[in-house]
Parts: structure tokens; C-alpha cells; sequence
């Protein structure tokens, strides 16, 4: 087994919402999609998707042959982790899905406003180190998905949404090391990652782009890369930015479970948003400012770059898209350079996910920051915090104060 290390990042107590792992993999790309694999399936419950037709699995596998193969190699250990030949053609081994439950075919109004995530890139011509400064906030739902938010009986014994959420060291024999942060995928989490290279990529909510909401994450009629295989890719073969945008024009990305963008940023302080053009359907990049910081919510950038394009605001709609921004950018303003690391988390902490009124707020049902990354570009470094839990209403205000953990750290040095 190329599992190296598998276990919980902090001693776990009763209550506590998030039992995150940390799990350290190395070995050939077959080698660790096998104890992946296997893990998944022993104790994760995973089950591989199945696709609609014998068709999209023999064109995936021809498409990774060519654009990624070490996708296809991890794929072919996944599948004799389930027992299955290279050349299986009904399951799919490009995921390793995790806790999601129900039946989400058709639905595509969950009753949520999606805005899922906040997160920003101080200005590394003025921090204290020359060093780009990341922070982002994990915001969702604590939930069963989807059964709990579809209204479906909830399956005895089910996980809530990144309850077990992990942090995830894969170590290659060939490509970049990486660390991912996240749940849901042990292959490509929904979350986070950083390279040894110092590439960090975060996932963001994105109404506007197009996708089913809760479609399933692996198998169906899905063919070249989801966005989370996407980022996964741009990790584990790109150094920079301008890698990651040649990487990603030259595959074909598919929006799956819900809409996102990706925030993309490296080393040299360069940073840029991808999306998917609702109406076009077009690749779009938007690059930070020289001496300005990178803020990114839940709006497709490329429509609304600045405060000028904004639509009308209303400030009491705390967790509105276009609040946060303005929010932290008042905030942003407050702040003396050369700025520090912990000032990325002063920002993103301005606009923390956790209401008495969700509604009122305009947050999706019981929406929380499930968990807080900061960064350091420069070591590689990436330092994480999890939702434990509400404590209760915050007088005179629509928040709620919750528990975090300690932050905790993981490097490649």
C-alpha cells in the first residue's frame, strides 16, 4: 500500500461538526489511484459511477491517453482497487465520490442562492514579504446532500457535507507534489489545493455558469474533465498562471454538482479567475491588478470586474455577492502595508458565513464557513481551520458566533 499516513487531524469530541483526516499517498499514478481506491471503497463507502453508455468510456479514455495521462493511469488503479479490468467500459474510475445521497435527477432549484465561498489575494508588491497571501473561506451547507435538502428520507447512518473533510498529500513519482483540502472526492475533492511550485487553485460558487445542481459527480454522459478533475490537472502539471490557462484551453471542462469558478494564483503573485461564459460557453480569464488585491465571491467576474459594474446593492443582505465585495474592500481599505498574512484572514473573517436568519441574509439554508485556508505562497504553505459548531445568536446582529479549530499547518519542507 502507498497509504502512508491515514489519520484524524485533531483529537475529535462529541459535537463537533467536522472530523477531517489527514492522508499521505505516494507512489506511481497507478499505485496511488489503487490505495485510493481502496480506501475509498473500505472506508468511505464509495461506489464508482456507472455511465450511460459503453461510448463515453471508451472516448474518455482515448481523451486522457492524449491530454492527461496520469488521470488514466490513477483511473486503471481505481478500477483494480474495485476489482475491475483497465478496460472496463460501465464504471467510472476518473472519481471516488463520497457521501452523497438521494436522488437528484431533474433538480435544479434547491430553493439556495448558490453564493457559496469568498476568497482573496493580497497585493504581493506590498506585503511584508514580497510573498502573495492567500486566504479563502469553504462556505456550504451542513447538510445530507441532497437527500436533506431535497426533502428526501435521509439514509440510516449518512454523513453530513464535508463532515469528513481531509487533507490529502499526493506524493507522484512523476509530476508535482500537491495538497488538497477538501471532501466529497478522494481523487478531487471539492475544496482546495496547493503544488510544491506554489500554484494554489480554489473552487467558488458561480450562478452563472451552467450546470444541473446535484447532478451526480461521476458516471452519466460526463466525458473530458469536470472542473474538479481540472483543477486537480492544473496542479499536478502546472508551476505558474500561464501554465494553468494553456492547460485548461486546451481541454474540455465540464460543469458538474454546481456552478463554479476557479481562483488560480502562483509564486510570482500573478493571479486570475476561470470561468465558463453562460451564454457563449467560452473559456474566460480575468487577471488581478498590479497593486491591488484579487477578491472573488460568487459572480461571474469577467460580467462584473469592478465596483462600477455592480448591480444596486443592499448592504442588509449581508452574504449577498456583491456585499461581500463591497465589504471587503472597505475592509481591505482599513488595512496598513506592507500587509501581513494574518491580514488576508482579518479580510476573509469580515464576511464568515454563520446567521441567525439565512433568509434575511441571503445565505443558502444553515450555510456556515465549514472551513478557513491561508496561505503562503512563497514556502509552499497551506494552514486550515474546520467548523466545529454554533455557540448561539450574537446580540444586536444577523450573525451567529460559531467554534473553529486551531489553524493547522502542512507544507512540503
Amino acid at each position: 500500500m502507498s497509504i502512508l499516513k491515514n489519520e484524524p487531524i485533531y483529537p475529535f469530541k462529541e459535537g463537533d461538526y467536522t472530523k477531517p483526516s489527514h492522508i499521505i499517498v505516494e507512489g506511481t499514478n497507478e499505485e496511488i489511484g489503487f490505495a485510493l481506491g481502496t480506501l475509498a471503497k473500505n472506508e468511505y463507502g464509495t461506489k464508482l459511477g456507472i455511465y450511460d453508455d459503453a461510448i463515453y468510456a471508451e472516448a474518455r479514455r482515448e481523451y486522457l491517453t492524449q491530454n492527461y495521462p496520469v488521470m488514466l493511469e490513477r483511473s486503471q488503479g481505481v478500477l483494480r482497487a474495485f476489482g475491475l479490468p483497465a478496460d472496463d467500459v460501465v464504471h467510472d474510475g476518473t472519481k471516488l465520490p463520497y457521501d452523497f445521497y438521494g436522488d437528484t435527477r431533474g433538480a435544479k432549484d434547491l430553493g439556495a442562492t448558490l453564493s457559496f465561498c469568498s476568497a482573496v489575494v493580497l497585493p504581493h508588491e506590498q506585503t511584508d514579504t514580497g510573498a502573495p497571501y492567500v486566504s479563502r473561506n469553504f462556505d456550504w451547507l451542513p447538510l445530507v446532500l441532497w437527500s436533506e435538502v431535497l426533502g428526501q428520507k435521509i439514509p440510516d447512518g449518512a454523513f453530513n457535507s464535508l463532515a469528513r473533510s481531509f487533507v490529502l498529500e499526493i506524493r507522484p513519482e512523476q509530476g508535482y507534489k500537491t495538497i488538497l483540502v477538501g471532501g466529497h472526492g478522494l481523487l478531487h475533492p471539492v475544496g482546495d489545493g496547493l503544488n510544491e511550485k506554489g500554484l494554489y487553485v480554489t473552487q467558488l460558487a458561480d450562478p452563472g455558469a451552467i450546470t444541473t445542481l446535484g447532478m451526480p459527480l461521476s458516471g452519466g454522459p460526463n466525458s473530458g474533465l469536470s472542473v474538479f478533475q481540472a483543477m486537480g490537472m492544473v496542479l499536478n502539471t502546472c508551476a505558474t498562471v500561464e501554465e494553468a490557462k494553456i492547460a485548461i484551453l486546451r481541454n474540455h471542462v465540464a460543469e458538474v454538482v454546481v456552478g463554479l469558478h476557479l481562483l488560480i494564483a502562483d509564486v510570482s503573485g500573478a493571479v486570475t479567475g476561470f470561468e465558463i461564459d453562460h451564454d457563449t460557453q467560452s473559456y474566460r480569464f480575468t487577471d488581478r491588478r498590479v497593486n491591488e488585491p484579487f477578491l472573488c465571491t460568487n459572480h461571474p467576474v469577467h460580467l462584473y470586474p469592478t465596483p462600477d459594474t455592480y448591480p444596486e446593492i443592499d448592504m442588509s443582505r449581508e452574504h449577498n455577492t456583491f456585499t461581500r465585495q463591497v465589504l471587503l474592500r472597505d475592509k481591505f481599505a482599513t488595512l496598513e502595508a506592507p500587509y501581513k498574512r494574518e491580514d488576508a484572514t482579518a479580510l476573509t473573517d469580515v464576511v464568515h458565513c454563520a446567521f441567525a436568519d439565512d433568509k434575511k441574509a441571503e445565505a443558502a439554508p444553515r450555510e456556515r464557513t465549514l472551513y478557513n485556508i491561508n496561505a503562503d505562497l512563497s514556502k509552499p504553505e497551506i494552514s486550515v481551520r474546520f467548523y466545529l459548531g454554533d455557540v448561539g445568536p450574537i446580540a444586536g446582529t444577523n450573525h451567529m458566533e460559531d467554534r473553529m479549530s486551531d489553524f493547522y499547518t502542512y507544507s512540503f519542507f
